[in-house]
């Protein structure tokens, strides 16, 4: 399999481990980042003699002679093009029509992971011939290391007033998702969230705020850098729990839904300490939703 080394990971691990090729050669840039996460990538691969390979990143026909050079006279090849810049890809799919290779696209939308199978007409056009959804291919190791490598600590639950709010969201969870981790902390200790969850190959983070933070902007700048392209980037989705319900009108509510960061207000818990059975639902259900059904259920 070929895939195309790019800041996200997440398109070029799962298919890898859902189709568990022979060997596996991971194609990046002179870009240090492109190399770091091809790095990261190999480390999850390992059973899959990753090879790491430079290549081009914007000459779309040396590519693709680099690419079919790398392979002559290999035919049994899939060919990733999700990753990489836009020339890599175009580069990948040129070169999987000349040598007769098997090229495909993954998406990941609506709580589930597709992959988009191409054929060539007979001018060379890429038509999708078919579209198969693949699932629980992934842990949440598997995600967290091919993106930050050995860069990040779990730290468990906070201190503080906080500290109780999130160890009864981690209880209303935990039976619903298929894992979840407390304390996520990058190693620069500039980012850091309360929960990374997974759902089947879907990924979210979550960050939990109570009493006066939750009426502030707090958890939606953490949310923004640690869902930014540098860190869990665009794969990964992004939840605010807070202990308050804000006002249809709320800049902060405005922000959050601009930034596509999901809020779910649990008011019950200021009131009465617990997450009412309600909200409990409210919280599974947004999640849920978001991620799609576990697969331990």
């Amino acid at each position: 399999m070929i895939l195309l080394g790019g800041e996200q990971t997440a398109p070029n691990l799962l298919p890898a481990r859902y189709f568990k090729p022979e060997r596996v050669y991971i194609l990046h840039t002179d870009f240090w980042k492109s190399k770091q996460m091809a790095e990261r990538l190999s480390l999850r691969l390992v059973g899959m003699y990753p090879e790491l390979v430079p290549i081009d990143a914007y000459d779309p026909g040396k590519i693709t002679e680099q690419i079919r050079s790398l392979l002559h006279g290999v035919s049994d090849i899939l060919v990733n093009i999700t990753g990489g810049t836009k020339p890599m890809s175009l580069g990948a799919l040129e070169a999987a029509r000349q040598a007769g290779w098997q090229p495909f696209y993954v998406k990941s939308q609506g709580g589930k992971t597709d992959l988009d199978f191409y054929s060539f007409s007979q001018i060379g056009t890429p038509l999708i011939k078919e579209s198969i959804t693949i699932s629980d291919t992934i842990t949440l190791e598997d995600y967290l290391v091919a993106y930050f490598g050995t860069e990040f600590q779990i730290t468990g639950f906070g201190i503080g007033a906080g500290k109780t709010f999130e160890q009864t969201i981690y209880e209303t969870l935990e039976p619903s998702v298929d894992e979840i981790a407390v304390g996520w902390k990058h190693a620069s200790g500039a980012v850091d969230v309360d929960f990374v969850v997974r759902c089947n190959n879907q990924v979210g983070i979550i960050e939990a705020k109570t009493g006066g933070k939750a009426r502030t902007t707090e958890g939606i700048k953490q949310l923004a850098i640690a869902g930014g392209q540098r860190f869990f980037g665009t794969y990964t989705r992004r939840f605010l729990v807070i202990d308050q319900t804000w006002s249809e009108t709320s800049n902060n509510r405005a922000l959050a839904e601009a930034i596509d960061i999901a809020l779910i207000e649990l008011p019950s818990y200021a009131t009465s300490g617990k997450i009412s059975t309600l909200e409990k639902g409210k919280l599974v259900g947004a999640v849920q939703k978001a991620l799609g059904r576990p697969v331990k259920e």
